[in-house]
């Protein structure tokens, strides 16, 4: 770990990128996530699918979310009831194939797939960045998209 990483999750059980890729990738062909350089993706099937195995996927009225968060996060996962939700202009604009709107839903399917629990423990070792859920997420999510041909380079901008 970096001196300069930030933990911003719980701690879990450490995983190696290689099997949060492998994760990524197997859940997108469980629920028919396929690569396509159509403009015109439709996501919403494959969502759907998710109801087959006991998950829920919740859009919550924007107005509803706004008041119930004050905007303070865009997603959530419940693992006590395996529920996800997110605002609905996000469930809309994921189901459409927007990249920001999937990488929400695919962070959150994330903390589904590879198991993250609350958890109460004690150790002496400072956590590494492999035990961060939050950056487990985010790796997950960005191999689904990865997955699906989606551009992974971040922009950056030099300065002079």
């Amino acid at each position: 770990m970096s001196s300069d990483y930030q933990f911003r999750g719980q701690r879990v059980s450490p995983l190696a990128e290689a099997q949060i890729q492998n994760s990524a990738i197997i859940l997108c062909e469980v629920l028919g996530f396929k690569p396509s350089r159509s403009k015109n993706k439709k996501f919403d099937v494959c969502f759907e699918r998710l109801a087959e195995y006991g998950i829920t996927l919740d859009p919550v009225e924007d107005r509803d979310w706004s008041s119930a968060t004050h905007l303070s996060i865009i997603g959530h996962y419940d693992p006590q009831t395996l529920t996800i939700r997110v605002p609905n202009s996000k469930y809309v604009e994921a189901c459409k194939g927007d990249r920001t709107a999937l990488a929400i839903l695919f962070h959150e399917l994330g903390h589904l797939v590879l198991g993250h629990q609350p958890s109460m423990h004690f150790s002496v070792m400072p956590p590494t960045q492999a035990e961060d859920a939050e950056w487990q997420a985010d790796m997950f999510a960005e191999y689904a998209l990865a997955h699906l041909n989606y551009e992974m380079r971040q922009l950056t901008f030099d300065f002079y």
